[in-house]
């Protein structure tokens, strides 16, 4: 009779067969690895490290205080925070004749800014409370000219 170019006993068959279930285990691993690899990409991407956080937070930031509740009628509102990239920080906020003035030392830690309050003291009848309090801060978004962050469902909005 005709004879079949192929025998299950021939190595060609052996060999497409055997190697069939490898190639999509191969294929599957490939497939599963890109998918990590881009995620843990997009994931880094998106989301800035600490330390880059760090970066950009480094500098002053002011607040428009056009729309706040005001002390006095005369001077306008002040509202300045300074980052420094030593790890020390002010916050001022009052009028020119009544400034209270909060220092201490900051760090981005899991995309939070925490800051370490050290010091206080205030001008005119504007005194400040005790100190060594932590406050903790989400930072949503910050580039060059704008910081946003959020604390107690309170979002910030200060530029540069």
């Amino acid at each position: 009779g005709e004879q079949t170019p192929y025998s299950l006993s021939s190595p060609a068959i052996l060999s497409r067969h055997h190697y069939t279930p490898m190639k999509k285990f191969i294929i599957v691993g490939l497939v599963i690895a890109l998918v990590v690899a881009s995620a843990l990409l997009w994931k880094h991407s998106k989301y800035p490290s600490d330390a880059q956080l760090a970066r950009q937070v480094a500098g002053t930031w002011t607040k428009d205080t056009s729309k706040m509740k005001a002390f006095s009628l005369t001077d306008p509102l002040i509202y300045t925070r300074t980052y420094s990239s030593d790890g020390s920080y002010s916050f001022i906020w009052g009028h020119k004749s009544a400034l209270v003035t909060f220092q201490g030392s900051w760090l981005v830690k899991d995309g939070q800014l925490v800051m370490t309050e050290t010091n206080a003291y205030g001008t005119g009848n504007h005194q400040p409370g005790p100190v060594g309090g932590v406050t903790s801060v989400k930072v949503i978004h910050v580039d060059d000219h704008q910081f946003i962050c959020e604390a107690g469902g309170q979002t910030n909005i200060l530029t540069r």
